[in-house]
C-alpha cells in the first residue's frame, strides 16, 4: 500500500482536509479568545448557569486536561471542561487582560456548545442515540477493522478483507452520524449565549467558533468516506 499510488494520493488529500480542519479551528479559537464575551463568570460557573437554566442541575462538571479536549459525557451525566478553556481569560488586541469578565467569546461559545449536548441527551434527541448505538460497532471499524482488511488483500482471503470493509463502514456511519449531532448542538449553543447578551460581534465570534469546529467533523466524514472507497478498491476494483 505504502506504495501504491492512489494510496498516496489518497494520504495526500486526507492529511490536506485534516489539516486544514485543524488549523481553521486554532485559528479561530485564537482569534475570538482575545475578545471579551462581556460575561463576568468563569468556565465551570457559566457552565452550571447553562446547565441549571435547562433543567439540567443533574449534569456534573469535572475539569479536563488537554486543548479543546472539552467533551459531554452522556454516560456519567458530565461535562467536562479542558484547561485550555478553564484557563481562558479575554485579552485585548494589545494583550492586554480586559475587565469586566474573565469568559472569552470562544470559550463561552465551547462551553455552551457541550451543554447543547447534554440538552440532547436530555431531551432523547434520536441523532444521539443512533451514534450512542453505534459506538461499540465505530471502535471496532476504526481499530481492528483497517488491519483486517490489509491482511486480506495482501493474503488474498477476500472474505477476511471484506468482513474489515464491513466493520470500517461502521466508523464511517458513525462519522457521519456525527454530523447532525454537532450541528444541532452548536444551533442550542448560539442560543444559549444570545440570551446571555452575546449579541453583534460577539455574536459573530460564536457563530465563527462553532462553525469551524463543526468543519473538524465534516473533515473526518469525507476522509472516513474516502479510504472506505480506497479499501473498496483494494479489494474489489485492483486487477494486480
Amino acid at each position: 500500500m505504502l506504495f501504491d499510488p492512489l494510496y498516496i494520493v489518497l494520504l495526500v488529500v486526507t492529511l490536506a482536509i485534516t489539516g486544514w480542519a485543524a488549523w481553521r479551528v486554532r485559528s479561530t479559537y485564537s482569534k475570538w479568545s482575545k475578545v471579551d464575551s462581556g460575561i463576568n463568570l468563569d468556565a465551570f460557573d457559566f457552565a452550571r448557569r447553562l446547565l441549571d437554566r435547562q433543567g439540567l442541575s443533574h449534569v456534573k462538571i469535572e475539569p479536563t486536561p488537554g486543548q479543546l479536549t472539552d467533551h459531554y459525557d452522556p454516560r456519567g451525566k458530565i461535562l467536562r471542561v479542558s484547561t485550555q478553556v478553564a484557563d481562558a481569560t479575554a485579552l485585548s488586541t494589545s494583550g492586554v487582560a480586559t475587565t469586566g469578565s474573565r469568559l472569552s467569546v470562544a470559550a463561552a461559545a465551547v462551553i455552551a456548545h457541550e451543554v447543547g449536548h447534554a440538552l440532547q441527551d436530555h431531551a432523547g434527541d434520536p441523532a444521539m442515540k443512533l451514534r450512542q448505538a453505534i459506538v461499540p460497532a465505530a471502535q471496532f471499524g476504526s481499530g481492528i477493522a483497517p488491519w483486517l482488511v490489509i491482511a486480506g488483500v495482501f493474503l488474498q482471503i477476500t472474505g477476511l478483507a471484506i468482513v474489515g470493509l464491513i466493520g470500517f463502514a461502521a466508523a464511517v456511519v458513525f462519522t457521519f452520524a456525527t454530523l447532525p449531532v454537532e450541528i444541532g448542538a452548536s444551533g442550542k449553543a448560539l442560543a444559549f449565549v444570545n440570551g446571555l447578551g452575546m449579541v453583534g460581534e460577539r455574536q459573530d465570534g460564536a457563530r465563527a467558533v462553532l462553525k469551524a469546529a463543526a468543519w473538524t467533523y465534516v473533515a473526518g466524514a469525507l476522509t472516513a468516506l474516502l479510504t472506505f472507497l480506497y479499501y473498496a478498491w483494494l479489494i474489489f476494483g485492483r486487477r494486480d
